[in-house]
């Protein structure tokens, strides 16, 4: 009998840790849909995953294991029905829930009719041309793969679920590359595919306008003009972009425009170096500035207003570079007045924006000295000394466009407005 005694209290103490051991609480809840056909892809699955988490946290979280343990397979069926009504798109196969403290619901689905097999992407952006679209687009390398790959394999009545993941998918593209624009993503199911339709559109302040300009001081500009007409039509094409987007990707944008105009007949042929310059606005401007490091070619018409004489003249200048900082060159002018010509040759020395230049007159052998400084593309400061009449002259002078320049004179008694005809 005491045998007996001690033979039951042995058995009730070693039962009462498993008795603990099934009373614990509930700490996590793991849920993961299959789906058995293979087809869908991972991120829908784990969309409707976290959907079914949801759910059964709110069942089973925190409660006690030894509460749940005798209607498990009554939570089961209630996940079951629940499974059926959020799985839009999908027959629920099997589903196996393991209660524990780590508790796990696994749910086997597969597709309703069919699965998409045929998918295209329309991306489009909105407000765009159509060659600055495909700069946009290839700042969105994997899109449009992924997007096929997030949706393929999909049931074709799962447009709930695939909806907000390629949205998700888009818009975290987008904002990482294209922050200065918006997107606008719909599924649309054809009789023999799926469209996934994406259309990026910008916003904030736009490019409306864009001034342009060409200019060289390599080759007289009218040898450009094909270029000019081209390329203005070029530059139309940034309209409609997001300030914003100019700003931060002008480097880009400069390199783009460069890289075409390299390739241009005109440039190659006579080896010329065309520089861009892009000034964000919702003016925006842009300048293509061409030239060489071989030779100097302009020709200049003047027309002076108030001055006493010479006030018609024009003038030719061939130059040619010895070293990248360095010009020697022949200018023949030409003046109406006295239907007299003027010939010279001389070197000129560039430092930065400056050019110290000497000039000696045929046959005459007047010396001129002549410094020149470019403010700004426009600007140009300009002070000369000729040498046998001691004479001084101060300009400043403004290109109005390519063809056409205004320079306020000094000429040492008297002032003048001087105009300008650039060919």
């Amino acid at each position: 009998m005491k045998s007996k005694i001690i033979l039951t209290l042995a058995a009730m103490t070693s039962f009462l840790p498993l008795q603990q051991a099934f009373s614990m609480p509930i700490e996590h809840v793991y849920v993961q849909v299959i789906d058995v056909t293979g087809g869908t892809s991972a991120p829908l699955l784990n969309k409707m995953s976290n959907s079914m988490r949801l759910v059964a946290q709110q069942l089973l979280l925190d409660r006690d294991t030894e509460a749940i343990f005798p209607a498990q397979q009554e939570y089961a069926t209630l996940l079951s029905d629940i499974a059926d009504r959020v799985l839009t798109g999908y027959y629920l196969q099997s589903t196996q829930l393991t209660v524990d403290k780590e508790s796990e619901l696994i749910l086997q689905v597969r597709p309703w009719n069919t699965a998409i097999r045929n998918v295209q992407v329309d991306l489009q952006f909105s407000g765009i041309e159509e060659q600055t679209s495909e700069l946009l687009e290839s700042k969105l390398p994997t899109l449009k793969k992924q997007l096929r790959d997030t949706i393929k394999g999909a049931s074709i009545d799962a447009s709930d679920w695939a909806d907000g993941v390629l949205r998700k998918i888009v818009r975290q593209q987008v904002e990482e590359a294209l922050p200065e624009f918006k997107v606008a993503v719909d599924l649309v199911n054809e009789a023999d595919k799926t469209v996934v339709q994406v259309i990026v559109y910008p916003v904030g302040q736009l490019v409306r306008n864009v001034d342009y300009s060409m200019r060289s001081d390599a080759i007289p500009n009218i040898l450009l003009m094909k270029l000019k007409h081209k390329y203005a039509d070029e530059c139309n094409k940034l309209r409609g972009l997001p300030v914003n987007y100019v700003e931060r990707q002008k480097q880009e944008i400069e390199e783009f425009l460069l890289t075409k105009l390299r390739n241009e007949p005109e440039i190659i042929k006579y080896n010329l170096q065309p520089f861009v310059n892009v000034l964000p606005d919702t003016d925006m401007g842009v300048e293509f500035i061409i030239g060489s490091d071989k030779y100097k070619i302009w020709f200049e018409g003047y027309g002076d207003i108030g001055r006493g004489e010479d006030n018609l003249s024009g003038k030719a200048h061939f130059g040619k570079f010895v070293s990248p900082k360095e010009e020697v060159f022949g200018e023949v002018e030409f003046i109406t007045e006295d239907v007299d010509w003027n010939f010279g040759i001389g070197y000129t020395r560039y430092w930065g924006k400056s050019g110290w230049s000497y000039i000696r007159r045929i046959p005459d052998g007047e010396n001129n000295y002549k410094l020149e400084y470019n403010l700004d593309p426009k600007w140009r400061l300009r002070a000369e000394h000729f040498a046998q009449k001691n004479r001084n002259e101060y300009g400043v002078r403004y290109r109005i466009h390519e063809f056409l320049s205004a320079e306020y004179v000094y000429g040492g008694d008297e002032f003048y407005l001087r105009i300008i005809g650039n060919l």
